[in-house]
C-alpha cells in the first residue's frame, strides 16, 4: 500500500477530530503514515484510528460522546505487561463535553441520611489517607455488541470497550469511616461532576454497599502509576475490582451514603453489584491477519472473571466441537487479566475461525455467543456465528 495513501473513512476519522476540537474536546488526530501502517497490519478494530489528547490512536466508535475502543493488538501493554498502557486504556463517556476538574480546587463532598458527618475532602486530604493498589480488568457490559447480527441497539463496540490496568487510590471503607457511615448503612451512591452541557440532570449511579465491599472498592487517582486522564475519569473515580465498569463513576464529587436506594440512580434499577463473567480473547493474531496454509499458528490472548480465579482457557478451530488447552502465564492478581498462549493448525486455504474459552475454578464457563446482557432492552437475536472467534485469513 503507498504510503501517502487514505481512505476515505480514515479521512472522515481526521475530519471528526477536527470538528471535535472546535467544539473544546481538543482531540488529536492520527499522523498520516501512523493510519497507513495500521491499513497495512490490523490494529484490531474495524474503527477509524483517532487519538484524544494524551492517549494513543484508538478506534472511535462515536466521537460525540467520546467513545473509543483499545485495539486488541494494545490491550497488552508494552510497559508493565499484562496492564494495558495508560494511554491505550478505552474510554467511555455518555456527554458529549467531559467534565474538567482544576484539582486544587476539587473537593469531594460525603455525607447522606446514613452518616453521622458531612465532610468535604480535597485531594490533599485523598492523598494523605491510607492508599491500595489493586490491578483489575474494567470492562463495558456492551462488550462485543457491534459484532451481533443483524445489529442492535446501543453502542456498537467490538471486543476493545475493555483494558486491565493498575490502580492506586483510597480504600472507600476510609472514607465512609471518616463520614461515621450508620450500622444501618445499606446503599452508597456516587455523583460524577456536572458537564459542560448543563442542561443534563446529575449523574448518579448507586450500589448495594455490603456486596461492593467484599470486592474492595477504591477512589482512585492514578492509573498505572500516573495522573488519571480526563478520558478515565481524573482527578478521581470509582473503581470496584470484578465488576462491569459502567458503575465506575468518573470524576466523582459527591457520595451519597444510605438506608435506601437513590431516586435519581442513572439507570433506575435497584442498587446491585454487577460482577464479571468469565470472558476471553485472542489478541494476536488480530482479525484478519493472513496465515500460510499448513502452517502452525501462535495465539495470544487475555482472559479473566470476577476474583474467583481461572481454572484453566481452551481455544477450538472447528467451533467448539474439540478443544486445544491453553497455557496460562502466572497471575499477577485475583482481579487482573491472565494472559495465555496456544497454538493451533492453520489447515487449507480459507477462513480460519479461532474461539477461545475460559473458565473459573468454580466451574463457570465462557459462554461461545454474545452474552445476553450485551442484547440491548432484552433483544434476542441470532448469535449462532460465535462472534468472539479470531478470524484470519489462510493462504496456500
Amino acid at each position: 500500500m503507498d504510503s501517502t495513501a487514505i481512505s476515505r473513512r480514515q479521512l472522515l476519522a481526521l475530519g471528526a477530530g477536527a470538528v471535535a476540537a472546535s467544539a473544546g474536546a481538543r482531540f488529536v488526530a492520527w499522523p498520516q503514515d501512523a493510519v497507513s501502517a495500521g491499513a497495512t497490519a490490523p490494529p484490531g478494530t474495524p474503527f477509524p484510528l483517532v487519538a484524544l489528547d494524551g492517549k494513543a490512536p484508538l478506534g472511535q466508535v462515536y466521537d460525540q460522546p467520546p467513545n473509543y475502543e483499545t485495539p486488541t493488538s494494545r490491550l497488552i501493554g508494552r510497559r508493565n505487561p499484562p496492564y494495558t498502557d495508560t494511554e491505550d486504556y478505552y474510554v467511555r463517556y455518555r456527554e458529549a463535553d467531559v467534565y474538567r476538574v482544576d484539582p486544587d480546587r476539587f473537593r469531594l463532598r460525603v455525607g447522606g441520611e446514613a452518616a453521622t458527618e458531612q465532610i468535604d475532602l480535597s485531594m490533599a486530604d485523598l492523598r494523605d489517607l491510607p492508599t491500595r493498589r489493586v490491578g483489575t480488568v474494567g470492562a463495558c457490559a456492551g462488550l462485543g455488541r457491534g459484532l451481533v447480527r443483524p445489529l442492535v441497539p446501543g453502542m456498537p463496540w467490538t471486543k476493545g470497550d475493555v483494558s486491565c490496568g493498575e490502580w492506586t487510590g483510597v480504600p472507600l471503607e476510609e472514607v465512609l469511616r471518616l463520614a461515621g457511615a450508620r450500622p444501618d448503612a445499606s446503599v452508597v451512591a456516587f455523583r460524577g461532576g456536572r458537564t459542560i452541557a448543563a442542561a443534563k440532570r446529575d449523574y448518579w449511579r448507586h450500589w448495594d454497599l455490603e456486596s461492593m465491599n467484599r470486592q474492595g472498592p477504591l477512589l482512585a487517582y492514578e492509573l498505572n502509576g500516573e495522573p488519571l486522564p480526563v478520558w478515565n475519569g481524573f482527578p478521581l473515580r470509582v473503581v470496584v475490582p470484578g465488576t462491569y465498569a459502567p458503575g465506575w463513576v468518573k470524576q466523582v464529587v459527591e457520595i451519597d451514603i444510605r438506608r435506601t436506594p437513590h431516586p435519581r440512580d442513572w439507570r433506575g434499577n435497584a442498587p446491585g453489584t454487577p460482577l464479571l463473567k468469565p470472558m476471553s480473547l485472542i489478541v494476536e493474531p488480530t482479525d484478519g491477519s493472513t496465515v500460510q496454509a499448513g502452517a502452525t499458528v501462535a495465539l495470544r490472548g487475555v482472559a479473566w472473571d470476577h476474583g474467583t480465579g481461572l481454572r484453566r482457557v481452551d481455544v477450538s478451530v472447528d467451533d467448539g466441537r474439540s478443544w486445544i488447552p491453553a497455557r496460562m502465564e502466572r497471575s499477577v492478581g485475583r482481579y487482573a487479566w491472565r494472559v495465555f498462549e496456544a497454538k493451533v493448525p492453520a489447515g487449507d486455504a480459507g477462513t480460519l475461525r479461532v474461539l477461545s474459552r475460559a473458565e473459573s475454578r468454580d466451574g463457570t464457563r465462557q459462554p461461545l455467543d454474545i452474552p445476553e446482557e450485551v442484547m440491548a432492552d432484552g433483544v434476542r437475536k441470532n448469535t449462532a456465528a460465535r462472534t468472539f472467534a479470531a478470524v484470519l485469513e489462510v493462504r496456500g
